[in-house]
């Protein structure tokens, strides 16, 4: 197996200049720096990676943390992390997911950079005032939110543009003339805990409703499809009953089309559904098809990634990254017009 002192007798270089070569550690001559790699390639020398991130002082190593209550991940979560993967390895980094208490999390996240464990950190499922990003923005640290705070001025993220995509359904359903529309939102103590996405769509809802006209009803509810087929029987045994139902809940919304067919109704000519920051694999998975807004996952995962890179490479100022994305809607089969009333046929005059 090749060394690097055989690749710098090749080169005709000092061991030194192919160690520079190899980290960026220090500049090297454009001419020289192409006799290496001819001479690496042809002696099939595979630089070691844990020297090469000595010598550049990096670990090649991204941290992406998730907070301790979001318990049941939708799977627009599991599609960031496959961005996010996809593109560090694209790059030669690897992509750490880090389980940490949520009392000790910040901390955590400042050691784990200080004693050269990973690079930078991924930040997923932000809250509107987030401990972990408080404390690594204080210790100075490299950063990318997949999400944002309340107050993200100066600091990285790309994230939904929840309001918006949740008006979109509300949208979706108006436009079929549905005129009650109810919102069935995330866990109470998503939303109690100061989560983002809790936060920001049951206020874009509210926003969406009132904007119209329309009065808005808008309920809490566990990640589970017991909950989902709990709530459909709230929704439809009180007085003021739905037309539509825009679910930003995936499991949930799998309970939901469940129970609203044991209650004896049909989706969607006797109520129609539309789940919100969700995926066509979710959709695939329901009986009829549901109508989804799809979240770009694997797009904001890659993003944020390359975003972090170029911070540490010191090619991106951190407050010039604010990245906000819309889901497009993905046609299914539970979305439908409005349900008429019974006609009343005229007596018979004989």
């Amino acid at each position: 197996m090749a060394t690097m002192q055989d690749v710098a007798r090749r080169a005709n270089v000092a061991v030194s200049t192919v160690s520079y070569t190899l980290s960026g550690a220090r500049p090297v001559a454009p001419e020289t720096a192409r006799r290496i790699r001819a001479a690496m390639e042809e002696l099939n020398y595979q630089p070691n990676a844990m020297a090469r991130g000595l010598a550049s002082r990096r670990s090649h190593t991204l941290a992406m943390t998730f907070p301790s209550f979001d318990t049941a991940m939708g799977e627009t979560v599991f599609e960031i992390v496959r961005g996010a993967q996809r593109e560090a390895a694209r790059h030669g980094y690897n992509l750490a997911v880090w389980p940490l208490e949520e009392a000790e999390a910040g901390a955590e996240l400042v050691n784990l950079v200080r004693q050269g464990k990973a690079d930078g950190v991924l930040l997923v499922e932000v809250g509107m005032e987030d401990p972990r990003v408080a404390a690594l923005k204080r210790a100075r640290l490299p950063l990318v939110m997949i999400g944002r705070t309340a107050d993200p001025d100066g600091l990285a993220y790309v994230d939904i543009d929840f309001e918006r995509t949740v008006d979109d359904a509300v949208a979706e359903l108006f436009r079929h003339g549905h005129r009650h529309i109810a919102f069935v939102g995330r866990p109470a103590k998503q939303a109690d805990a100061g989560y983002g996405p809790a936060v920001r769509g049951r206020q874009g809802y509210e926003r969406a409703t009132t904007g119209r006209g329309l009065k808005p009803v808008a309920y809490d509810c566990d990640a589970s499809p017991q909950a989902g087929q709990a709530m459909a029987r709230t929704l439809m045994g009180q007085e003021w009953r739905p037309t539509g139902i825009v679910v930003m809940n995936d499991l949930a919304a799998l309970g939901l089309l469940t129970g609203l067919q044991t209650m004896g109704l049909r989706v969607p000519r006797d109520v129609s559904v539309v789940g919100a920051v969700s995926s066509p694999t979710l959709g695939a998975m329901t009986t009829p098809a549901l109508t989804t807004t799809h979240a770009p996952g694997e797009r904001m995962g890659a993003f944020a990634t390359r975003a972090l890179l170029a911070i540490l490479d010191e090619r991106l100022n951190p407050a010039d990254c604010h990245q906000l994305v819309t889901c497009e809607v993905v046609a299914g089969k539970s979305l439908g017009r409005v349900p008429q009333p019974p006609r009343t046929g005229r007596p018979s005059t004989g």
